[in-house]
């Protein structure tokens, strides 16, 4: 936002505050980090700093406008943190911001740089804190406004939205209210000013966005303000580029079960949702807003929001309102087809961004996500069967999204004032590709800059500039400067500003990734300069003011300190300054305030100081060249708490994985104060994808191990991308000896398998060209003798081969650590046409370095596929289970309480999901970690569980089971030993008379109750109820068997006492017997049959079995012999055979005896007469 040039009438009280505050040198305090100073207006106006020359030209001379030597980027601070925005203030003073939450002020003139403030932020991805803007009335009302991601948006003390990432799709048994949970806001708020930081306490809550969070990405969020005192917001699209389907192409995905933010149709598309669009409102005194006139929609005009003043935008990160010219302009983000891909997949353009200005007076749709670049359209895709739809219609647009909740018919859309893509050829400027040195494109919308002759600054850029509108490459590392016709709103020049390499021709420091710019009240352009790396800290990030001086130039501050921290006092540090420079290389004077207080304690390039007391300082250096041009910078020295240092155990540093895969981790700390016991809680990662020069945060977490879950849908961002994994791992000690605590980082980065020639960081003498056969649409060529491609870093970790793919016949040679080195692969590449793919293996070289393909051949190189596993995890998690209690208390072995079902996974990675099934793996239950995976079973049932664990790579473990019964009604298990005591009333008895046996059950405090059982081996012989004195009385059944018995008496248990058995020895002998017999008739005549009747009868008056044997002998001689079986009674009747001889005849019975019974004889006679 360029302050000075809201409303004309605030000029010159601007310029005038401006002289005001640099003229002012404020007391330094603790906690300034690096920064610079400049002469600004720091003297009257109409003199100069000692030293400077104001270029010797007229206003408005081209030549040294243009002239690089007449300009020098001034570094105010490396203490950005992971900078997002910022905001100068009429003093010369800068707020900018971090996307971790905090805010920061430099002030130039003391080179103080201070977080003022930390704002609790949800940070997953790219929410976290944004912009940062000054009211247009911010010196009468001290207003500052910021945009960020409330972790409470309602204040209710509860998180908002889970941690982590939102799956890709629907959860089996889940409706789409599950979407629900993930829903959050962006939030537009404003606070006060107090002089010194801002008021926390003051925030006024202006507008929430409502977004979908857990997924990348495009937050948009960028504040401005016209004449008329309305502000402009820019919020994103809300929708990842890697969204299943897309390929590069339009995310329009609304298919089945698909989560709701792969379709951006649902936000830029929908006339009635923030998001995609740029708002425009009117804030009040209190906060609230009205809408002012002019809107694309008017208030209360149906399924609509009248806030929106542009729909149809992807990620207008960086927006530029300027009064002076009526216009509104921004940069504009899209997908990543390539060329080679768009023009065979049928789906719609390559990847292009846009630039685009628009006068206030024109609200309307920019197109996306239906169109893009210069109305190209896309391809209404069907995503649920991979087929194509008719193109959309610039002129027509419909939103048939099943998310869309506004108008289906939308207005029309309006082309882009400026797009580009990869290469020459691809765009009408041809200069938005040829400016920059990186890859990719990433345009950031900037100033617009008005010269003001009045401005008493001596670095105020020059008038050449006047008008011109200034554009940011984040990916390829400029900036552009356009001339643009204010009434047709047409770009009609192009300018590279302060190219990078003129700026390494005159030592000055380039830009490197320039994520924010503004035109300060000097007339200088602030840029906050991100730096190569993502979401950290990055060494080469800054805060930088390029000024327009000629002739002397300031020199440039360096120093070491060593050491920097220590865990007690005194500590002594040795200052170096000899890395200090001076363009023109003069005599350099050094001056050293060790202690931050403002007063210079040293003078020379190098010193020493010794600290005595525990504290936090700040050390500064003054630089001064023999004209008295000065520069500042500084450092924190701590003296009792030195900062944690990580160590990775695993992945290594440029390690391999295949898209989807998970790639486990564990970090270990070390710290002088805490020592080697981390706090895993606190070490803090975040995964991204890399994509060219940028990279999208997509998940974060904490914790020691785990894994970074890579998306098998990255590639969608489309073939031919440069694309890898990003880390950053942080951990924050404990703090020591009164001191805050410290912060210790580390990177690396995760490389795909598939290594794209084009892609490798260095290449020495090849050239770049497109090939549709090639992996990724295009190769490089001429790889001969001095040429190289490098990849750096790499780490072959799990990886035993390559394929290598090239043409031309020859050999393809690996290198390790330089060009020169002793190959340790070789692929010898046939000769032909085509690609050849030629299968290598090797041992790889071990740990983190750098790889060099090299070749004597000219050949063409395509790409190099890694084969191995990598560091992908492979390996699935095991799981146990555990039930509470843990074992049943009901009788039976049932449960009669509720059972607490655990499970206990273990993966060498993270877990994705941990799950039961009841019915054998038809369908599965997820548990969640927060319950410690575990589910309560309450009501009475037989449960058959299955169980499973899913790691973050998909690998699944092998399925475990339990079964257990629970019946609530069920009595408890008694607890108290019993015992149980046998008695006889003697060890002996006859058979049908074997007695009583005398059962007593006792126990420890108190009397047994219920049934005992009288058994004989598995046979029940008896059972009888236990009396009041724990006895029971069991008659034995007559007919136990002669022999030795073992009498088991077995005691059943009651609520109290458990379950016990009694032995006794019985030994059971034979009953004598008696038997009678009676013959009638008797005399009988001769051959009439007489009957003789036999009665057999125990001893114990059980009734024999068996059989009788009668023998009827005559004289001595057995006349016959005939036998019967005895009744129940003990009894037979046997028919004796007719005898035909007169006599008397004796007649013999014989009871045969059984088991139990002995034998008996009786003798009756028998008389044969006529």
């Amino acid at each position: 936002m360029n302050l000075i040039s809201r409303r004309q009438g605030r000029r010159q009280r601007a310029v005038a505050s401006f002289a005001i505050g640099a003229l002012a040198l404020t007391a330094l305090g603790a906690g300034a980090l690096p920064a610079s100073a400049h002469d600004g207006v720091d003297h009257p106006p109409g003199t100069e700093e000692p030293g400077t020359t104001p270029p010797v030209t007229t206003p408005g001379d081209t030549a040294a406008a243009l002239d690089w030597s007449n300009y020098e980027k001034v570094l105010l601070t490396k203490n950005v943190g992971e900078p997002i925005d910022l905001a100068v203030m009429p003093d010369s003073k800068v707020l900018h911001t971090a996307r971790n939450g905090d805010v920061r002020l430099t002030d130039p003139a003391t080179g103080v740089t201070k977080v003022v403030n930390t704002i609790p932020v949800y940070a997953n991805s790219e929410d976290g804190l944004q912009t940062v803007a000054l009211d247009p009335d911010f010196e009468e009302n001290n207003w500052v406004y910021l945009v960020y991601s409330p972790i409470d948006a309602d204040g209710d003390g509860a998180v908002d939205t889970p941690v982590g990432n939102a799956p890709n799709s629907l959860p089996a048994g889940a409706d789409e209210s599950y979407w629900d949970q993930w829903v959050g806001v962006n939030r537009l708020s404003r606070f006060t000013w107090n002089g010194s930081s801002l008021d926390l306490a003051s925030e006024q809550t202006i507008l929430d966005v409502e977004v979908q969070r857990g997924q990348c990405c495009h937050v948009g969020a960028d504040i401005d303000f016209d004449a008329d005192g309305n502000l402009y917001l820019s919020t994103g699209d809300n929708t990842p580029a890697s969204t299943p389907g897309a390929n590069g192409f339009a995310p329009n995905n609304d298919a089945p079960g698909m989560n709701p933010g792969f379709d951006s149709r649902r936000g830029a598309g929908n006339t009635n949702d923030l998001r995609g669009k740029i708002l425009r409102i009117h804030v009040e005194q209190d906060g609230s807003y009205t809408i002012p006139e002019g809107n694309l929609f008017a208030p209360g005009t149906e399924l609509t929001r009248p806030e929106i003043f542009v729909m149809g935008v992807r990620n207008p990160f960086r927006i530029e309102v300027d009064p002076e010219t009526n216009s509104l302009s921004w940069g504009d983000y899209g997908p990543d087809a390539t060329k080679a891909v768009a023009a065979t997949a049928g789906r719609g353009p390559m990847g292009f961004v846009e630039w685009n200005v628009v006068s206030l007076d024109d609200p309307h749709n920019a197109g996306w996500p239906y169109v893009h670049a210069d109305n190209f359209a896309y391809n209404d895709w069907d995503f649920a069967t991979a087929t194509p739809g008719a193109f959309f219609d610039p002129e027509n647009l419909v939103n048939e999204s099943r998310w869309n909740t506004g108008l289906t018919e939308l207005p029309a859309a309006r082309a882009a004032t400026l797009y580009y893509g990869d290469n020459p050829g691809d765009q009408p400027w041809d200069e938005l590709v040829n400016f920059g040195t990186g890859s990719g494109q990433g345009p950031m919308g900037g100033p617009v800059y008005h010269y003001d002759e009045s401005n008493p600054s001596t670095t105020k850029l020059p008038q050449h500039w006047d008008g011109k509108a200034f554009m940011g490459e984040f990916s390829q590392d400029y900036i552009a400067a356009f001339t643009v016709d204010w009434d047709s709103f047409d770009v009609t020049a192009i300018e590279d500003f302060f190219p990078n390499a003129a700026a390494a021709a005159n030592g000055q420091t380039g830009h490197d990734n320039p994520m924010d710019m503004e035109i300060g009240p000097d007339g200088s352009m602030y840029v906050l300069d991100y730096g190569d790396g993502f979401f950290r800290a990055n060494p080469d990030a800054g805060l930088y003011r390029i000024d327009y001086v000629a002739g002397n130039k300031s020199p440039q501050a360096r120093y070491t300190a060593t050491p920097r921290s220590s865990s007690t006092a005194p500590l002594t540090v040795q200052f170096d300054a000899s890395g200090s420079t001076d363009p023109e290389g003069g005599a350099l004077t050094y001056e050293w305030d060790f202690d931050g207080d403002g007063t210079f304690d040293a003078t020379g390039v190098t010193t020493s100081y010794t600290y005595t007391t525990i504290a936090n300082y700040t050390a500064r250096l003054r630089v001064s060249d023999p004209q008295g041009k000065f520069s500042l910078t500084s450092q924190t020295i701590s003296v009792g708490n030195q900062a944690p240092e990580i160590q990775v155990e695993f992945p290594g540093n440029g390690a391999f994985f295949d898209w989807g895969q998970a790639v486990p981790f564990k970090v270990t700390t070390t710290d002088a104060e805490d020592g080697t016991a981390t706090d895993c809680t606190k070490v803090a990662w975040t995964y991204g994808l890399g994509h060219d020069e940028h990279a999208h945060p997509e998940v974060s977490g904490t914790g020691c191990t785990g894994s970074f879950r890579t998306d098998p849908n990255s590639p969608e961002h489309g073939p031919g991308a440069l694309l890898y994994g990003a880390v950053v791992i942080t951990y924050t000690d404990k703090g020591a000896n009164g001191l805050p605590p410290a912060t210790g980082e580390a990177t690396i980065r995760l490389n795909p398998k598939t290594q794209e020639a084009e892609h490798a960081i260095q290449r020495q003498g090849v050239v770049n060209y497109a090939d549709s056969a090639a992996s990724g649409g295009n190769a490089i060529r001429g790889l001969g003798a001095g040429d190289f491609l490098k990849y750096d870093p790499v780490n072959f970790s799990g990886i035993d081969g390559a394929v290598v793919r090239a043409n031309g016949g020859g050999q393809v040679q690996l290198r390790w650590g330089a060009a020169d080195a002793a190959p340790f692969a070789t692929a010898t590449i046939p000769g032909g046409s085509g690609w050849q793919d030629v299968s290598i293996t090797f041992d790889a070289p071990e740990g983190t370095g750098a790889l060099f393909v090299t070749s004597a051949d000219e050949l063409a190189v395509d790409s190099i596929k890694m084969v191995g596993n990598g560091v992908g995890d492979v390996t699935p998690p095991t799981v146990t289970h555990t039930l509470a209690p843990a074992a049943p208390a009901g009788v039976g072995g049932v449960y009669n309480v509720p059972v607490r079902f655990a499970l206990q996974p273990v993966d060498n990675g993270a877990l994705q999901s941990v799950q039961y099934s009841r019915d054998n793996g038809a369908t599965w239950t997820t548990l969640t970690a927060n319950q410690q995976y575990a589910a309560t079973f309450s009501t009475n049932g037989v449960y058959d569980l299955r169980y499973r664990a899913t790691d973050a790579g998909g690998n699944v473990s092998q399925v475990g089971s339990v079964s257990f019964t629970i019946d609530l009604d069920a009595p408890n298990e008694p607890t108290v030993d019993s015992r149980t005591l046998v008695t006889l009333g003697s060890p002996r008895a006859t058979y049908g008379a074997p007695g009583d046996v005398v059962v007593a059950v006792t126990g420890e405090g108190g009397v047994p109750t219920g049934e005992v059982v009288l058994s004989v081996g598995t046979t029940e012989v008896g059972r009888g109820t236990l009396d009041a004195e724990g006895k029971a009385t069991i008659t034995l059944p007559q007919d136990l068997p002669v022999g030795t018995h073992t009498l088991r008496a077995t005691y059943g248990a009651d609520e109290v006492f458990k379950t016990s058995a009694g032995t006794g020895r019985l030994i059971v002998s034979q009953a004598r017997s008696t038997t009678e017999v009676v013959v009638a008739p008797n005399p009988v005549k001769p051959a009439v049959a007489a009957t003789a009747t036999i009665s057999v009868e125990s001893s114990t008056g059980i009734a024999p079995s068996g059989t009788a044997t009668v023998t009827v002998r005559r004289n001595g001689a057995v006349v016959a012999t005939v036998s019967g079986t005895l009744n129940a009674e003990g009894d037979v009747a046997v028919t004796l055979p007719k005898l035909s001889t007169v006599g008397t005849y004796q007649v013999q019975a014989a009871y045969d005896g059984s088991t139990g019974v002995a034998k008996s004889t009786a003798t009756a006679s028998l008389t044969v007469q006529k």
